[in-house]
């Protein structure tokens, strides 16, 4: 529900009436544009620095109302009510845990306080972004606990650092060499259990996410996760084949010339070097593009609402692309792109969305005992909200 596509939040003054017919997809659509984001960020950039940092969580507010306000279901805007003030608050706690960490002899306990409470922050984040979130008015809420997020984050991980521990204790007290090969596998086990906690924590946040007394539902399982992180990796593995091949075939053999004493590497050779190296970074770095649209596909297509299904069909090289491109453009113009870039992504993100029904049913959904859930939600929300 962190997702930028689950902007939630709505225009003010009564819905206009519209059935649905049968299973008939309303899709999501984005109306901001890149100068008009722009005079915002570059206030909000402006006055972060001349506030020393302080303003960043009045511009944060801005920035998630712009977005919220210029998502729009059916006709009508989401938005978010969250208070500046509650952002502040969770900054000066994290500048705070960040400045006692690199202090000798506290920061390894201050890091092993903050790792332990990670999960207790999660938790805060949502009910603080859920209960600020709305819909034509009415809010959203998030009834999950910290028990829950304590479970699915520190239970399989402490389970592998368990595994850890004792690789070390076996290195000590019985064989150095059998404790590094428990600990090699300990420590592929730590990088390989990354997507299951993943989905753990996908998993926390859907269940515990409400649209009055609606429930979200997920429909997916762990193993959905791991086959994107496997595409993944196999285009990493790809594109290491092609670039070495390429380079091996281009600049490779001039440099094998050289080595054996030959002439210098021509200037054709050096322009040709210079373009493939920045081209084979870029690629690399499209790999966080792929898992983002690989993921939004994957989790939003498998979760439901008040059983109707959302769907997303956001195309996965198209997004790669245009991500490497405005990249390109923001490095160039030296950050100045960087706000029309954050527009022209979240538009492809939101527009790539839909939901198998309509804003009478979705209405209906966030009416049903919205008056209780604000009066317990709310009432309960602690004022800070730290962003992870």
């Amino acid at each position: 529900m962190n997702d930028s596509t689950t902007a939630l939040q709505g225009s003010t003054g009564e819905p206009e009436r519209q059935s649905s017919v049968g299973n008939a997809t309303q899709g999501f659509e984005f109306t901001g544009s890149g100068s008009e984001y722009f005079r915002i960020w570059i206030v909000n950039v402006l006055l972060t620095i001349l506030t020393i940092g302080i303003y960043s969580a009045w511009a944060k507010v801005r920035r998630l109302r712009y977005f919220y306000n210029n998502t729009r279901f059916a006709g009508s805007s989401f938005d978010f009510h969250g208070s500046p003030i509650a952002i502040l608050k969770g900054r000066v706690i994290a500048v705070a845990l960040i400045a006692l960490i690199k202090v000798p002899y506290v920061g390894l306990a201050m890091l092993l306080i903050y790792f332990c409470a990670l999960p207790w922050l999660l938790y805060r984040s949502m009910r603080f972004h859920l209960a600020n979130t709305s819909y034509r008015n009415v809010r959203f809420a998030f009834v999950g606990d910290a028990g829950g997020a304590y479970k699915a984050f520190l239970l399989p991980l402490g389970v592998v650092l368990a595994a850890g521990a004792v690789s070390g204790v076996i290195a000590v007290l019985v064989s150095r060499e059998l404790g590094l090969v428990l600990g090699g596998i300990t420590l592929l086990a730590f990088y390989g259990i990354g997507p299951y906690l993943q989905y753990r924590m996908r998993r926390y946040v859907t269940d515990g996410a409400r649209a009055g007394t609606s429930a979200f539902g997920l429909h997916i399982g762990a193993g959905q996760y791991y086959a994107v992180y496997a595409v993944a990796l196999g285009f990493i593995i790809a594109l290491s084949v092609v670039g070495g091949l390429l380079f091996a075939l281009t600049v490779g053999t001039s440099i094998a010339t050289i080595a054996m004493g030959g002439a210098k590497l021509g200037t054709g050779m050096m322009i040709l070097l210079a373009v493939l190296v920045p081209i084979f970074y870029l690629a690399m770095l499209a790999i966080g593009p792929l898992i983002v649209a690989m993921l939004q596909n994957t989790v939003w297509s498998g979760t439901s609402l008040a059983d109707q299904r959302f769907h997303s069909a956001l195309a996965v090289p198209n997004y790669m692309l245009v991500w490497v491109g405005v990249t390109l453009l923001t490095v160039i113009t030296l950050g100045l792109y960087r706000p029309f870039a954050v527009v022209k992504l979240a538009k492809l993100r939101i527009e790539a969305m839909s939901w198998t029904g309509s804003a009478d049913d979705m209405i209906a959904v966030l009416r049903e005992g919205n008056q209780r859930a604000m009066g317990s939600e709310v009432a309960d929300l602690m004022d800070v909200d730290i962003s992870l």
